[in-house]
């Protein structure tokens, strides 16, 4: 269970440009993903509106991902339709050409269900389930999506809340926790952050720490069972960013 969200990578990931430039540049933000503290890839997510007021969420991903012998650069690039009025997911997909396989997964959500449509070698499937009660999309690997998953924790119920975290890759949902823990202050090149702290089970299988800011964004996560750390790229020290 250590290394489920990287193990994926080896089985299926997605072309680093299909979704540029499909809307205009609203929001955009840096991300780097570090493994035992040393940079093992990056994240760029843009957001923006669509013509009926929906958010569209594009980014694009780099990773390194070694078996102890060999390391291969891995990219893909995702996109989520966010609804206007619910802030629900509406679609998403997934994209890797690495190889030149093709591979691929469309999520649609709509009429009471969830449908995947996966490319795998060559073969396509498609499998359906009926949307669960607060239903989620955070997908291994891609690490803006807690943004939109934090912006569903009701702050006035407080607490332990659990949510379904539909996994494309896996065709199903599992569950998602996520626990506020107060507030908490980022020490930062310059002075400090004030953050939100939050802890984040996919239950049964990991949990870390996540810290936000006052707008609800990803400033910092760390998996501890992964050796996982992604920190927003302009907290990080100037040498933290280079490659070693």
């Amino acid at each position: 269970m250590k290394s489920i969200g990287l193990l994926w990578l080896g089985v299926i990931l997605f072309t680093v440009s299909a979704f540029a430039g499909d809307a205009p540049a609203g929001y955009s933000q840096s991300y780097t993903i570090l493994l035992k503290g040393t940079p093992a890839g990056s994240e760029v997510v843009t957001e923006a509106k669509s013509a009926a007021g929906d958010l569209i969420s594009t980014s694009e991903h780099e990773l390194l991902v070694t078996d102890g012998l060999e390391t291969k650069r891995m990219t893909f690039s995702t996109k989520m339709v966010l609804s206007k009025s619910t802030g629900n997911p509406v679609s998403y997909a997934y994209r890797y050409t690495t190889g030149g396989t093709g591979d691929s997964y469309d999520v649609l959500v709509k009429d009471a269900q969830i449908t995947r449509v996966l490319t795998k070698g060559g073969h396509t499937t498609e499998s359906t389930m009926a949307i669960p009660i607060n239903m989620v999309i955070v997908d291994f690997n891609v690490y803006h999506h807690y943004d939109y998953l934090i912006r569903r924790y009701d702050f006035k119920k407080g607490g332990r809340q659990i949510f379904a975290n539909y996994v494309p890759i896996i065709g199903n949902d599992i569950p998602l926790a996520v626990t506020y823990l107060g507030n908490a202050e980022i020490p930062i090149e310059k002075g400090s952050l004030s953050t939100k702290n939050y802890k984040i089970e996919f239950v049964g299988i990991w949990g870390g720490s996540l810290f936000a800011d006052k707008d609800g964004r990803l400033v910092r996560l760390v998996v501890p069972a992964q050796d996982l750390e992604v920190v927003r790229k302009d907290l990080l020290p100037p040498e933290a960013g280079k490659d070693k």
